[in-house]
């Protein structure tokens, strides 16, 4: 007797192997083509959309373009007709006369001042902002007449904090003297 041939893959083999060969290249389709695709376009959906908005704002600022010239003689002009409430010169010098001003308001309302220190400035540009801290003592009308008469002064100052305490019995006087710390800015322009 002849030994039995040896039989190829049963149809049924075949059709398993060849359904896994396509699952496998659809599988590694999607992962190595298809996905990265799918990525590549929604990232370019994403810059379009941010390219459109550049392209609108460009295009709003060359229709104000005409316009921009007489906006910066009207912010000049403003800034001109200011000058005088703003405070001058580089840093320190801008701080010590916010210090000094604040001192002078202080005595003409009869507010003692123990104490007042200059903060370092804050901002960029041309405008940039300037303070102070001070502890002082007082009586009642004082302390408010020193709160409004800063506020209420010609130059441009912020009382940004503020606090008030009961003092020591027999203020200067005779009264209850109240105790004042507060931080002032101001606005300067000039060097920093």
């Amino acid at each position: 007797m002849a030994a039995p041939e040896r039989q190829g893959l049963r149809a049924r083999d075949r059709r398993a192997i060849t359904l896994g060969a396509i699952v496998l290249v659809m599988v590694l389709g999607y992962a190595k083509i298809i996905r990265p695709l799918r990525t590549d376009i929604a990232h370019d959906r994403e810059a379009l959309h941010e390219q459109r908005g550049l392209l609108a704002r460009e295009r709003a600022l060359i229709a104000r373009a005409p316009t921009l010239p007489a906006a910066r003689r009207d912010v000049e002009q403003a800034l001109s007709a200011e000058q005088t409430r703003l405070f001058s010169g580089d840093s320190v010098a801008a701080t010590s006369e916010l210090s000094g001003f604040v001192a002078d308001v202080a005595r003409a309302t009869g507010v003692t001042l123990t104490s007042l220190e200059g903060r370092a400035p804050a901002g960029a540009g041309g405008v940039y902002r300037i303070g102070a801290d001070l502890r002082g003592e007082g009586a009642w009308r004082q302390v408010l007449t020193f709160i409004r008469a800063l506020e209420s002064s010609s130059r441009l100052i912020e009382v940004t904090s503020i606090r008030i305490e009961r003092g020591p019995r027999g203020g200067p006087l005779g009264g209850a003297a109240l105790l004042l710390t507060a931080s002032i800015t101001g606005y300067a322009r000039g060097g920093r």
